[in-house]
């Protein structure tokens, strides 16, 4: 265990987004502790915009997804090139292990067996000592802060602002002239899913309740659940799904009244800047992947099953989301919002 805080530190935490989200709490853990210490992040392609001029983060190396022996040897090339003293393993997977140790780093650091997956903590010189696994993702990673000296490190989590972005979002807001309710239809894990119909009534009721505009917001792949949704909704609600970019749905998370979301990326996203969200949870657990700083608001039923963790539900019914009701998640989204009455 080291007790003085190198001066070059390398962070290995390629995706996917919600992860290199809460794995920045140990950037800002880092940089707080330093303010003169040299941070860099690896990371694939998708999460650029997450890292890409945060305060905490001095350097990105981009492994892009798909390009072969050589891509990896240019990303490995450029990490040796900064002469990093330590090199953390966050990712937990071999290609993570592999990275760290061939970094160039004197200390090449990873979690333990008890959490490492694929055997990657071969790989790692020095391994952090598992603790609860039931905790947010955000303090698992400040595990390595503590392991590296720092006493009682806090969660601080943010995301850098970009001007156009912001702009946009600002634009956008003064033509609708009140703050969105965004309903985030996707995610990565079909586990994690609500069903398309399920999200279109809940936008219709909310639709119904107030002023504030309803979204409905997403990735391309999710743009046959948003046109199931505005059909079950029969009502008239703003599809942004396939729309914006990134940094475009963060920042109009910033300004939104509230955020819907399965657990995926841009669920931790909104509870990284602030929004208020309600997260709606089957197979995930919310001790480990809930939204940081708000896991009261997590919205679920429990099966027997759950949760199991699983990318997709082996059952022949999927229990966890479809027992979670429209009405259910309409009266939390209420509540959520601080309203004592319907319109």
């Amino acid at each position: 265990m080291g007790t003085a805080l190198p001066a070059r530190i390398l962070i290995v935490r390629l995706g996917a987004l919600g992860d290199v989200v809460n794995a920045l709490a140990l950037a800002n853990a880092l940089k707080l502790a330093r303010p003169d210490v040299h941070i860099g992040w690896a990371c694939h392609g998708l999460a650029l915009p997450l890292v890409t001029d945060h305060p905490s983060i001095a350097r990105v190396h981009v492994w892009r997804r798909g390009s072969g022996p050589a891509g990896w040897i240019e990303v490995l090339r450029e990490i040796r090139a900064e002469r990093y003293d330590v090199a953390l393993d966050l990712q937990r997977l071999t290609k993570s292990a592999l990275l760290t140790r061939l970094s160039g780093a004197t200390r090449c650091i990873g979690f333990d067996r008890k959490r490492a997956k694929e055997g990657s903590w071969i790989w790692s010189r020095e391994r952090v000592s598992a603790a609860s696994f039931e905790r947010p993702m955000a303090e698992q990673a400040l595990d390595f802060a503590r392991y590296m000296g720092i006493e009682a490190p806090v969660v601080e989590l943010d995301l850098p602002r970009h001007s156009e972005a912001e702009a946009w979002a600002e634009n956008w807001l003064g033509k609708h002239r009140a703050a969105p309710i965004l309903l985030n239809l996707g995610a990565t894990k079909p586990a994690n899913r609500w069903p398309a119909a399920h999200w279109g009534l809940l936008a219709r009721r909310l639709g119904e309740w107030g002023p504030n505009p309803i979204v409905l917001t997403g990735g391309p792949d999710d743009r046959l659940v948003a046109s199931v949704a505005s059909k079950a909704a029969a009502a008239p609600i703003l599809d942004l799904v396939g729309e914006t970019s990134l940094v475009q749905l963060i920042a109009l998370q910033r300004r939104a009244a509230l955020v819907i979301s399965c657990d995926t990326g841009p669920m931790h996203t909104a509870a990284a800047v602030g929004a208020p969200v309600l997260a709606l949870f089957g197979a995930a657990d919310e001790r480990r992947t809930g939204p940081y700083g708000q896991i009261q608001y997590v919205q679920r039923t429990r099966p027997d099953c759950a949760p199991c963790g699983k990318r997709a539900c082996p059952l022949p019914r999927h229990a966890c989301m479809l027992d979670l009701t429209v009405e259910a998640v309409y009266e939390a989204a209420v509540r959520r919002l601080g309203a004592t009455q319907r319109r």
